[in-house]
């Protein structure tokens, strides 16, 4: 998958869109863009330390999986932004942050769907429930 154009296309989706990153966890690495006129609340390292404890956050919830299934998505309301968290097969954690303004209930299926766009990469392993 081509991480730095899924985050670019995730932008285009919706103007109140502020943030989407992805996070491997074969190599650590961060991909991320910003929508632009945006300022950002996090400095690189805290949106890497951020990105890392949402990955521990969703392996937490794997333990689980058996009983309820896997995870499809989460999302959760702060004070400043929304935020929702994403597998990307077995390899990537996707976040989206938004504006408070929008309900990130409203562009979860369109995420969804533009993931499935980009599956075929041969680095994507899809898990056996996602959106």
């Amino acid at each position: 998958m081509d991480f730095n154009k899924f985050c670019s296309e995730v932008l285009k989706l919706n103007p109140k869109i502020r943030f989407a990153g992805v996070y491997s966890t074969v190599n650590g690495n961060i991909w991320y863009k910003m929508q632009e006129g945006i300022t950002k609340i996090f400095d690189d390292e805290q949106t890497k330390d951020s990105m890392v404890h949402g990955y521990m956050r969703w392996k937490n919830r794997m333990h689980v999986a058996d009983l309820i299934g896997t995870p499809i998505y989460t999302m959760t309301k702060y004070p400043k932004i929304n935020r929702i968290t994403l597998p990307c097969g077995g390899n990537a954690l996707i976040m989206i942050s938004t504006q408070t303004d929008l309900e990130p209930v409203e562009i979860v299926d369109e995420v969804c769907e533009l993931r499935k766009k980009y599956e075929d990469d041969k680095d994507y392993e899809p898990r056996s429930q996602t959106c």
